[in-house]
């Protein structure tokens, strides 16, 4: 999750009710703190990436209405949850579809209901469970994933700036992705096409900017496949 606040004292606030409320869900989340719109533009334009962003609408410098219109002008479909304590900002917030408008002080009764909503929402989305290096399982939402590779025998699954390590092998995970946007590419890698957004010898071009290489070989049928994804979208 991300909140944006420009008094600290409510970023506090709200990072503590949140904890406490997804801790009764049995759900772990970690929470990035960000005090200006700038700060959080900052960090997506890095590779941050949320399931769910609470955002005050009254800041210095840009607004929270701002910040929310410039995500979604940049293809960010992230639930947003505004927080002000001004309810005449309503309506110019719903352009941005937020998943919810809530009054400050924010309550406990008030937070809950939303969030088990989004909750609710996030565990129908399609995924691929891994097991982890670390220990337990991994869980990646497939409209998150831009590529798999296999490196040193583990697989590192690539969810924006996140590289995460899992076990297992390329073969397996694949038979378990839908074959219409995930694509191998390379004896290495399994692409997600809907993160490419062009293709050179012998490599994909990310949306990121970065690179997923392609086998010489597989070259012919690499254009092919991402030329009838983009004709389907």
């Amino acid at each position: 999750m991300a909140i944006c606040d420009d008094v600290e004292r409510d970023l506090e606030q709200m990072t503590g009710l949140v904890v406490s409320l997804l801790k009764e869900e049995r759900v772990e989340c970690a929470v990035d703190r960000f005090h200006a719109a700038r700060e959080l533009l900052r960090a997506k334009r890095l590779g941050g990436s949320w399931d769910l962003i609470l955002l005050d609408i009254m800041m210095d410098g840009q607004d929270g209405i701002e910040l929310a219109d410039a995500l979604r002008e940049a293809g960010d479909e992230t639930d947003l949850v505004f927080i002000t304590a001004s309810p005449e900002y309503a309506l110019a917030g719903y352009r941005s579809y937020p998943v919810s408008y809530l009054m400050k002080p924010l309550t406990r009764d008030a937070l809950r209901p939303v969030l088990r909503r989004c909750l609710e929402a996030h565990r129908r989305v399609p995924t691929l469970t891994l097991d982890a290096m670390e220990g337990g399982k991994a869980a990646f939402p497939l409209r998150d994933i831009s590529f798999i590779e296999v490196f040193r025998r583990e697989l590192v699954v690539h969810c924006g700036a996140d590289r995460v390590s899992c076990a297992g092998s390329l073969s397996a995970a694949l038979e378990r992705l839908p074959g219409e946007c995930f694509y191998r590419c390379h004896r290495s890698f399994v692409v997600n096409l809907a993160y490419v957004n062009g293709i050179r010898k012998y490599c994909f071009l990310l949306r990121s900017g970065g690179t997923v290489p392609v086998a010489m070989r597989e070259y012919p049928e690499a254009q092919k496949r991402w030329l009838a994804y983009v004709e389907t979208e």
